[in-house]
């Protein structure tokens, strides 16, 4: 059967019907609350008069707690296994390259923002596309390039399933100067006349922000996806003009990573842990502001004076003389006392903030805020805290396999053939020139490896390695090097060199010695 292609009326109708999604589920308004609150405007929109206005930011801290565990751990990515040892230089190319990538993209600064916004509103999202322009450090230009998409300009064609590659297609949606899209439009074939005719749609866009004005000079473009039989097929639309006419790129998968934090049944958007904290922390800082707001009426005390007796009002002023009626012995002044604030509602306060942090998984054990009386104890209490949270730190795991598979596919499409340096069984680093296109012929199965790549873990090996010297169980100053990990020692590569060629000349001049010794005897 013939597939009919999309139009930009067909893209944007199917647009506006993922938008109307999000709005059912209550999607824009929930994330525009939790960044409110995260970003610490929690009384935006209140007109408070009576008392003023504190803020004891609880998830914030919650939040950052949580990216800081995610990613303590780096990341070091290995593509296994090539079997036969024909493509052992393949798989040492291949980790070079993909290490390489992640490094110029800037991928493990961007998966901390992307995790900041999975926390926050719910769900993150990375899209991986080619840049024929970008500079790639060699004769051949190009290179990948990782754009973060927030969890609102992603749509799915079936939002029930949040599998990216079991969808029917994909839309994402960006906000453009239209003098940029005006251009592109040009550049990819576009009269100068139509170009003209893309002018800035503000009202038709849902609003996240309150920054959007409705004059200002951006443009909605949509970038559509589509599984196609010959690859995934790439359009790009305004509401009423096609941008880039449909192309068809030889992709295996959507270059599309997509993570939520929790996940929800039927519904592609997963749920944030701020979601379900906010009463407690709208009834933290209320609590707090009224606290306070009774302390400053009542914690100092108030002069009382008969206004019969004193026509002329009472002051304090030192020297001053005061006017009375009757007898000045007689004259009533006294300082009043308010009985104290309870002291139940600190404790309340106190204990609200507490069970919030902790049942969202910051305890104070994982703050840090315990004595270190028993070392033991605090760290079996900090692993029984951090557990609920493995759960994330998988689905982060999975996510960042993921995006390797897309720079895996988009590289075996764009790269062609180029030099990469690789490093043979003797230590010594030289470059190969190897064509990426050849991945097509290649089965190949990627295993993303975490905490392997860490300072801590780099530095525990270190450690083993010297123990297993000094008891003797190593005896090969070559074995003992080759254990050390690269950014432990500088220039490792020379050092294991003429540690071969000493231990080669000792091998040599055995034989030399042992005939000294005999004809002495």
């Amino acid at each position: 059967m013939k597939r009919n292609e999309p139009t930009a009326e067909s893209v944007w109708k199917e647009y506006r019907r993922g938008v109307d999604y999000n709005n059912r589920i209550g999607l824009y308004d929930q994330v525009r609350t939790n960044e409110n609150f995260f970003l610490g405007r929690q009384w935006e929109g209140l007109n408070v008069s009576s008392l003023d206005p504190l803020i004891f930011n609880v998830l914030r801290r919650v939040v950052n707690l949580f990216i800081s565990m995610i990613v303590s751990d780096d990341i070091a990515v290995t593509a296994q296994p090539f079997r036969g040892d024909e493509n052992e230089r393949t798989q040492m190319a291949l980790d070079r390259a993909l290490a390489s990538v992640i490094e110029r993209t800037g991928m493990k600064s961007k998966n901390r923002y992307m995790l900041r916004n999975a926390c926050v509103d719910g769900d993150s999202c990375f899209y991986l596309r080619f840049d024929p322009d970008r500079e790639s450090g060699q004769r051949v230009q190009g290179d990948i390039c990782v754009d973060l998409i927030e969890s609102t300009d992603i749509f799915f064609g079936n939002p029930a399933v949040d599998d990216v590659q079991r969808q029917p297609y994909l839309i994402l949606s960006m906000r453009r100067p239209v003098g940029e899209v005006r251009r592109e439009a040009v550049r990819r074939g576009m009269s100068e006349q139509d170009a003209e005719s893309i002018g800035p749609d503000s009202g038709e866009e849902p609003r996240f922000t309150e920054i959007q004005t409705e004059d200002d000079n951006m443009v909605t473009v949509l970038l559509r996806m589509e599984r196609v039989e010959d690859g995934i097929a790439f359009l790009k639309t305004t509401q009423t003009q096609v941008i880039m006419p449909e192309i068809v790129m030889p992709y295996r998968r959507y270059p599309v990573s997509y993570m939520s934090w929790e996940r929800v049944k039927n519904c592609y958007h997963g749920s944030s842990p701020l979601t379900e904290a906010i009463p407690n922390q709208i009834a933290i800082n209320k609590l707090y502001s009224m606290y306070v707001q009774c302390i400053k009426h009542v914690a100092f005390p108030k002069i009382i004076y008969d206004m019969t007796r004193f026509p002329n009002g009472y002051t304090s002023d030192v020297g001053k003389a005061i006017g009375m009626r009757g007898n000045p012995s007689e004259a009533i002044i006294t300082a009043f006392q308010a009985p104290d604030v309870s002291a139940q509602v600190m404790a309340l306060i106190q204990q609200m903030i507490e069970d919030t942090m902790e049942l969202m998984g910051a305890s104070d054990a994982a703050l840090g805020n315990v004595k270190p009386d028993n070392t033991s104890a605090i760290v079996t209490v900090q692993q029984a805290t951090i557990a609920p949270l493995e759960l994330v730190k998988m689905e982060f795991f999975r996510f960042v396999e993921d995006t390797v598979r897309s720079c895996v596919d988009l590289m075996r499409v764009h790269y062609g053939s180029r030099i990469v340096r690789i490093t043979d069984d003797d230590g010594a680093e030289h470059d190969i020139r190897f064509d990426f296109g050849t991945l097509d012929d290649i089965a190949l199965e990627l295993n993303v490896e975490v905490g392997s790549a860490a300072y801590w873990a780099e530095t525990m090996q270190t450690t083993t390695n010297d123990n297993l010297l000094e008891r003797g169980i190593i005896t090969d100053p070559v074995l003992y090097v080759e254990n050390i990990p690269d950014s432990q020692i500088r220039g490792k590569s020379r050092l294991l060199r003429a540690l071969r060629r000493q231990k080669e000349l000792g091998e040599q001049n055995l034989p030399l010695q042992e005939e000294t010794k005999e004809g002495e005897a």
